[in-house]
């Protein structure tokens, strides 16, 4: 089986290289025979890549542990859920993963190579067929995930135990559809930088992978967020690890590129800007497969690797291939790209859209100049120094609270020019109420200037947007006499684009009351205690019932029993555990979690009892919930924006009827 898989690669490998050269010698020679087989070829190429993908998924399944990757990632008694999952908890597995994500969307591209403008689509399959020969090509020479050993190991090492978690199912999957996704805006970018030609209508396709990616990618950072809140037992969902914040940069420049390119399509502005923005996120998702499997970045949460691992010099030589190649089309087509209009007034949304993309942008360079500060620093001076938590705080939140003020702004410029009378007119309520909740927030307490400007300018960008859904809705409903519900539903279908971006602009906000309250406002504490004994946090009375030692295979659980009361009244019970795995010889936390609309009452164990005493870390974290609302909003809203509306309907069945 292992040879079959490694032979699925191989061919993978010289077939998705002939897709490359047949589809650029078909636009050359105008051939469309060769752009078929190309379009045939990747195809091909996808179903490889799927076999070798299921044949280790049966590997690992079997339990077959002759072969290196499933010894390292699976053991006997691991859950069948878990084995499935090691399929991308290593490094073969998730650059196959990588792979097969990469060929299923090849597929999809193809499939609709009608919507794709015909000058650009044989060099986007050229494009996508490098890609595709580059994982392939690592995975045939130093990622290969059918290595065997000479002798069959009785017993796997397992996966980690911290990936035994629902969220690492899907977390992973997630991460790399984003990554993957976004070769398609790359292709159609590089295919544009070839050509020299790009019209506003081929902007209105690129503009769905893009929010796809956007998405996928957006959710995934989520989704890691979430397991590394319930799992690793510290009390946070964000540390500022470089494996997290290599993801969050293309994000952010991804999230610039969804902006600016609005202003391409509506005005033919910042052409250049988006052909470098699209290149970017796609070599910055790159880059941040690198940080997580290279071993140049060392990570202490994400300890994959600890040395430079020879998949790093082939990561690092594709980026700087990419990155020369896009600098020399840049160069030979700069006169094609200029925009065809000029930034006007400042008050406009044009300059709204520009500020923010600088903004994005500028966040994404500072952090990743703190991920690569610790390399800079050992080649300069001979020694590693980290940049913590306390310089990417600096850095974000001043930035963070900017970006947030136009989020809610932005929506409510005009393009080419915006009355300044207008926009005051719409955010003197939301502004009024904004001061109102600073004003409350001071009385009850609250004292630090940040903390109170961050409150503010969150609530005012939030009932900005709102306001803005209630007054359309209401004019809607007068015009046609329609009740609100009827009208609100109006809307969303009549300009799906606009009002789902509004959704995602109020999903935002929602993560950053989140961020903003759990971050801020948060209570912290480490106690002791003896069975019996009882802890007061906040208004919470915690009592220390009881201390289970539970042996089920492959670890000890221990397993507290804590009361949580509220004066009198029991309130719920929280049972944290600390489980020793005999495989790893180390402890993993499982932390237990009272979830509210206001706030996250969080305990873990942080020791199980010793010479009678048990130390628990306890946490209360306001409005943490609204992070994970946020990001429902965030899926909802961008399903809306993403879903064609019935006047796009009815312009592609016309479309269609003329071809």
């Amino acid at each position: 089986m292992t040879d079959v898989g490694y032979a699925a690669l191989s061919l993978a490998l010289l077939t998705a290289a002939y897709c490359a050269l047949a589809s650029a010698w078909g636009a050359r020679s105008r051939r469309p025979q060769w752009i078929e087989s190309a379009e045939n070829g990747l195809v091909a190429t996808a179903g490889l890549v799927a076999l070798a993908t299921a044949i280790l998924l049966y590997l690992l399944l079997s339990q077959d542990f002759q072969v290196q990757y499933v010894y390292a990632h699976t053991s006997s008694y691991q859950s069948t859920l878990y084995v499935i999952s090691a399929l991308w908890a290593g490094q073969e597995g998730s650059l196959l993963l990588w792979s097969l994500l990469l060929s299923a969307i090849t597929v999809a591209v193809i499939l609709q190579k009608r919507q794709w403008p015909a000058a650009l689509w044989p060099y986007m399959l050229t494009s996508l067929a490098i890609i595709h020969s580059f994982f392939a090509l690592m995975l045939v020479t130093v990622q290969n995930p059918f290595t065997v050993y000479p002798t069959r190991p009785l017993e796997g090492a397992g996966i980690l135990p911290v990936l035994e978690n629902p969220g690492m199912v899907v977390h992973p999957p997630i991460l790399f559809l984003g990554y993957a996704v976004y070769s398609v805006p790359f292709a159609f970018t590089m295919a544009t930088l070839i050509t020299g030609r790009v019209e506003p209508s081929w902007l209105r396709g690129i503009r769905r992978w893009n929010i796809a990616a956007w998405l996928f990618l957006g959710l995934g950072i989520l989704v890691g967020a979430w397991w590394a809140y319930v799992e690793l037992g510290w009390g946070g969902y964000w540390s500022w690890d470089p494996v997290e914040s290599a993801s969050l940069v293309p994000w952010l420049t991804g999230t610039a590129y969804l902006h600016s390119l609005m202003a391409q399509e509506r005005r033919g502005m910042f052409k250049r800007w988006n052909a470098l923005l699209a290149i970017a996120t796609f070599l910055l998702c790159i880059l941040a497969t690198l940080v997580t499997r290279g071993g140049i970045i060392i990570s202490d949460l994400h300890g994959f690797s600890r040395t430079i691992q020879p998949v790093a010099y082939y990561l690092l030589g594709f980026i700087g291939a990419v990155t020369a190649a896009s600098g020399v089309l840049f160069y030979l087509q700069r006169h094609k790209l200029n925009d065809e209009q000029q930034l006007g007034q400042l008050l406009s949304r044009e300059s709204g859209l520009l500020l923010s993309n600088l903004l994005l942008v500028g966040l994404g360079a500072a952090i990743f100049m703190g991920i690569a500060f610790p390399n800079i620093a050992q080649m300069l001076w001979g020694i590693r120094v980290y940049l913590g938590s306390p310089f990417y705080n600096r850095v974000f939140a001043p930035l963070a609270l900017v970006i947030v003020f136009l989020i809610g702004v932005c929506p409510l410029l005009s393009w080419r020019k915006s009355s300044p009378q207008k926009l005051l007119r719409h955010i003197r309520y939301p502004a009024i109420l904004a001061v109102a909740v600073g004003s409350i927030l001071f009385v009850l307490g609250v004292r630090q200037p940040f903390a109170l400007l961050a409150s503010m300018l969150i609530m005012l960008a939030a009932a900005s947007i709102v306001s803005e859904l209630i007054r359309c809705t209401i004019r809607r409903s007068r015009l046609r006499s329609e009740s609100a519900l009827r009208a609100l539903t109006g809307l969303f279908s009549s300009n799906r684009r606009r009002y789902g971006g509004l959704l995602v602009h109020l999903a935002i906000l929602l993560i950053a009351i989140g961020i903003t309250g759990s971050s801020l406002y948060k209570t912290e504490r480490v106690v002791a205690l003896a069975q019996g004994d009882v802890a007061i946090v906040q208004d919470y009375i915690l009592k220390y019932e009881d201390l289970a030692v539970l042996n089920e295979v492959g670890k000890q659980r221990y397993v507290a029993t804590m009361g949580v009361y509220r004066g009198q009244s029991r309130i719920g019970t929280l049972r944290p555990e600390k489980d020793f795995y005999w495989n790893i010889q180390d402890y993993v936390t499982e932390v237990s979690i009272r979830t509210t609309l206001k706030e996250d009452l969080y305990i873990a164990l942080d020791w199980p009892e010793e010479e009678g005493l048990a130390t628990f870390r306890i946490n209360v974290y306001p409005l943490l919930v609204w992070l994970w609302i946020g990001g429902g909003l965030l899926l909802l809203g961008t399903l809306i924006a993403i879903w064609p509306s019935d006047g796009e309907r009815s312009l592609k069945a016309r479309r269609e009827a003329r071809t």
